[in-house]
C-alpha cells in the first residue's frame, strides 16, 4: 500500500548517475486505483490544466510521432499506455502552446492530489493518490522545430525530453543531487541542456535508461523490480565499476565494461542483455565470473548473487555451490544439468540451509531434506559405483574428496558410524565434505584448499553447459568417468583459471556435435524442460513433484 512516506520522500539507489534524474514526482507506480496502463489524450477539449490558456491540438503528423515515442517509451520502462479522445478521462495531456519563457522549447507540468490521512505517522496509508501531466511543446518561437517531430530530429528528441520529465526524471543540474560538470551533457542523459555533438537522439541516454530502470523496473507499473516493487533495480555505467548491494534484494545491471558486483544481503540478480548462449559462466575464488563473448558487456565478477537474468532465460545460482558439493563428495563428479535444477528446486522448496554445515545439520531434523540428500545412495549410480562393503565406500569417498586414502582412524570412525546405523551413506558424505572446508589443522588447511578448488572447477563445468547438445553429451557412465578424471587432476596448488581450458577440452569431448555455441547454432539449455538425466538415476522420490 502506498504510505504518505512514499510520495513525499524521493527513493533514491545512492548512485550519483541514477539519483541526479530522480524527480518528487508525478510518482504513478503509487496511484490509487490501480490498471495496467497510462491513458494519454491528444484532445484540448476537456481535461485542460487548470489555469493555462491558448492550447492547440497536435497535428496528425505531430501525434503520430509522439505515438512513436510512447511505444518506445513503452520498450524502456514497461509501462502500456493507452489512447483516448476524452480529454477528461486522460492522465497525460500533450498540446501545443506558446510557452511564456523564450528559452524552453518544451514545458511539462505534473499536479497530484490525495486525502491526508487521520494520522500524522510517515507510514499512514493512502489509498486515492491520483496523478496529471501536462506536456507541452512550444508553437511559437520554437515553431520550426516543434512542427516537425520525426525521429532523428531536434523536435523528437526535446519530445523525448519533455516524456522525460513526465515520467519522473529530473534536469540532471538542478536539486540536491547533480550530475558533474563534465557529465552533464546528452550523450549521457537527454535530460542535459548541454550537448558534446551536434547529434538529435532518437532513444533514450544511458543515465535515463538507469534511472528509469530505478524508478519502474522494466516492468511496467508496479512490478516486481522498481519503485513500489519486491527489488531494487540498480544499473551501473558503460564502463569498469564496482556496484555493491544492499541487505535487501535487487537485480544489478552492470551495463557495460568489466564490473565488480557484489550483491551482499538479500535475493539478488545480475541482468544481462544478450540470450544466455552469448556469455560463459565460470567460478573463480568463490565468485561466479561472467564473460560476454559477443557484446560490450565485458567480464563481471559477482559475489552474493542468487540469479542471472539473460533475455528470455535465467540461471539460478541459489544452492549451486551445495548441489556440486554433494555431486563431487558422494559421485566424485561435477552435477549433470538437469541434476542440478532438481536439486536446486527442491532444497529451495525445503527451505535448506544454502551451506555445507548448515545442511548437515539439518539433516536430521528434517525428512524431505534428509529423503533428498539419501537419494544419492539409493541411486543407480551409486549401486555402480559402490557395490562393495562399507570400508570400500569410504576410500572411495576419501578419493573423490581429498585424493587419497583415508588415515587409519578416519576409516574406522566412519566406517563404524556407518556400519551401526547412526550414519547414512549419504549423510557421510555430506559431513566429510562438510568437515573439510571446516577443518583448521595444517593438514585441514591443505584438504580445503584441494576441495575448494575441486569444487571451483566443477562449478565451472556444470555452468558452461548451456545446449541440447551438451546436455546429451554428458549422458552415461563414460562422460561421468570424463568428468571424475578432469576432477581427479585438480590439486591444491591447481591454477584454476588456466585449468578452464581442460574444463572446455571435457565438456567438448564429450558435446554430441562437438560444438560450442560460438561454434554452431544449438537449442539454449533453458527451452528444454528438466527432466531426469541417465546419470542422476535415483528416479522420481515420494517428496518430488513432476518437473516439466
Amino acid at each position: 500500500m502506498t504510505t504518505v512516506s512514499d510520495i513525499k520522500n524521493l527513493y533514491l539507489s545512492g548512485f550519483n548517475h541514477i539519483d541526479a534524474l530522480i524527480d518528487e514526482g508525478p510518482d504513478w507506480n503509487y496511484l490509487g486505483t490501480y490498471k495496467p496502463y497510462l491513458t494519454y489524450t491528444f484532445s484540448i477539449t476537456s481535461g485542460n490544466e487548470e489555469g493555462e490558456r491558448g492550447q492547440s491540438a497536435f497535428s496528425p503528423a505531430q501525434q503520430a510521432s509522439a505515438r512513436t515515442a510512447l511505444a518506445y517509451l513503452s520498450t524502456v520502462t514497461g509501462v502500456r499506455f493507452q489512447e483516448t479522445m476524452i480529454g477528461s478521462s486522460a492522465q497525460i495531456h500533450l498540446a501545443l502552446v506558446d510557452i511564456e519563457n523564450d528559452d524552453f522549447v518544451g514545458l511539462t507540468s505534473w499536479h497530484t492530489l490525495y486525502t491526508p490521512p487521520l494520522t500524522t505517522l510517515p507510514r499512514a496509508q493512502v489509498t486515492d493518490y491520483t496523478a496529471s501531466a501536462y506536456v507541452y511543446l512550444d508553437n511559437l518561437e520554437y515553431r520550426t522545430s516543434t512542427a516537425d517531430l520525426t525521429p532523428g530530429g531536434q523536435g523528437y528528441q526535446v519530445l523525448l525530453h519533455e516524456l522525460g520529465h513526465m515520467m519522473g526524471l529530473a534536469h540532471p543540474f538542478e536539486g540536491t543531487h547533480q550530475l558533474p560538470y563534465e557529465d552533464d551533457y546528452t550523450a549521457n542523459t537527454l535530460m542535459s541542456y548541454d550537448h558534446l555533438d551536434d547529434k538529435f537522439y532518437s532513444t533514450y541516454s544511458e543515465y535515463d535508461i538507469a534511472a528509469f530502470n530505478w524508478i519502474y523496473g522494466g516492468d511496467g507499473l508496479r512490478g516486481r523490480y522498481g519503485v513500489g516493487g519486491s527489488m531494487d533495480y540498480l544499473t551501473g555505467r558503460s564502463m569498469d565499476e564496482t556496484i555493491t548491494g544492499t541487505a535487501g534484494s535487487e537485480r544489478v545491471d552492470g551495463a557495460g565494461g568489466d564490473d565488480s558486483i557484489d550483491g551482499k544481503a538479500g535475493f539478488d540478480e545480475a541482468g544481462y542483455s544478450g540470450a544466455r548462449a552469448n556469455y560463459d559462466i565460470t567460478k573463480v575464488n568463490g565468485a561466479y565470473i561472467v564473460t560476454d563473448r559477443v557484446g560490450d558487456e565485458g567480464r563481471d565478477v559477482l559475489t552474493n548473487i542468487e540469479t542471472l537474468v539473460f533475455a528470455g532465460s535465467s540461471v539460478s545460482l541459489a544452492y549451486e555451490s551445495v548441489v556440486q558439493a554433494l555431486y563431487v563428495g558422494y559421485f566424485g563428479r561435477a552435477a549433470d544439468y538437469n541434476g542440478m535444477q532438481s536439486f536446486q528446486q527442491q532444497l529451495s522448496a525445503l527451505g535448506a540451509p544454502e551451506d555445507l554445515r548448515g545442511l548437515s545439520e539439518a539433516y536430521g531434523k528434517n525428512a524431505g531434506l534428509r529423503a533428498l540428500v539419501d537419494s544419492f545412495a539409493s541411486s543407480a549410480e551409486s549401486a555402480a559405483l559402490y557395490p562393495g562393503n562399507t570400508g570400500t565406500f569410504i576410500k572411495a569417498l576419501y578419493q573423490n574428496v581429498f585424493g587419497r586414502a583415508p588415515d587409519a582412524g578416519g576409516l574406522t570412525f566412519w566406517s563404524n558410524a556407518i556400519d551401526s546405523g547412526g550414519l547414512s551413506r549419504a549423510n557421510a558424505s555430506l559431513s566429510i565434505m562438510a568437515g573439510a572446508l571446516d577443518n583448521k589443522t595444517s593438514q585441514g588447511m591443505l584438504d580445503a584448499k584441494l576441495v575448494t578448488n575441486k569444487l571451483t572447477a566443477a562449478s565451472g563445468f556444470t555452468l558452461m553447459i548451456d545446449t541440447a547438445q551438451e546436455i546429451g553429451g554428458y549422458s552415461g557412465a563414460a562422460a561421468a568417468g570424463a568428468v571424475r578424471n578432469m576432477l581427479g587432476a585438480v590439486t591444491a596448488a591447481t591454477d584454476l583459471q588456466a585449468y578452464q581450458a581442460t574444463i572446455v577440452a571435457t565438456l567438448k569431448g564429450m558435446t554430441l556435435g562437438g560444438a560450442r555455441p560460438a561454434d554452431a547454432p544449438g537449442a539454449p539449455a533453458d527451452d528444454l524442460p528438466i527432466t531426469h538425466a541417465e546419470l542422476i538415476g535415483i528416479g522420481y522420490q515420494s517428496w518430488e513433484p513432476t518437473l516439466v
